[in-house]
């Protein structure tokens, strides 16, 4: 009998069309990049061990990690606060797999950490236009005063959870949701940016 084999699929095989969308006079307010090579792990620290983890992850990026919703980035590994205790490990690139293991390696003897698979949808969504086209239906205070770079927050649009956090100030959001409700996230996500006019890439 033959093994089964199963193939990564993309989340929105049939429903993303890269190239210019919505208004298509003058530069476009909103970029959208889909990240699909990606890695994601869960973080935990174990029992008692919350400072040794957080040390070995200053280490790891070169910058304190906090625990707390905050993001910090080194080269193509990212990770961000969840809940306490919690974080959430990315890698981003064709080599997201075997980042992710070397930081695996690194973290076993203060943390717990879970693979996550193909189940994560990840895309970044920038320009002039960015905070207000995300604004329409996330109930999170964007303005540049509040939401500063390396900010984080657990939230939703259109019913929806989602992950955001600001990478930079041009201004880029990174968003994390779902792969299974990657289609319907699209969906209001391209809503809102159809006035303003918006760029998909990969």
């Amino acid at each position: 009998m033959a093994e089964a084999m199963l193939t990564k699929r993309f989340p929105l095989a049939g429903i993303m069309v890269p190239g210019r969308h919505g208004k298509l006079m003058g530069e476009a307010g909103v970029t959208i990049r889909v990240v699909d090579a990606i890695a994601v792990a869960n973080v935990g620290a174990r029992k008692g061990q919350n400072a040794a983890l957080l040390q070995v992850l200053a280490r790891m990026f070169g910058a304190p990690v906090a625990d707390q919703p905050q993001r910090v980035a080194r080269d193509t590994l990212s990770i961000t606060g969840i809940s306490p205790g919690q974080w959430r490990l990315v890698v981003r690139g064709h080599d997201s797999e075997a980042t992710l293991r070397t930081a695996i390696a690194e973290l076993q003897e203060s943390a717990v950490v879970t693979e996550l698979g193909d189940g994560l949808f990840l895309a970044d969504i920038s320009g002039p236009r960015a905070r207000a086209a995300l604004a329409k239906g996330i109930a999170i205070d964007l303005h540049p005063g509040a939401f500063k770079v390396g900010a984080a927050a657990q939230t939703s649009a259109s019913h929806i959870g989602l992950h955001l956090a600001l990478i930079d100030d041009k201004p880029t959001f990174e968003m994390i949701s779902a792969a299974s409700t990657a289609g319907s996230l699209w969906s209001w996500l391209t809503s809102s940016c159809g006035e303003y006019g918006y760029d998909i890439s990969v």
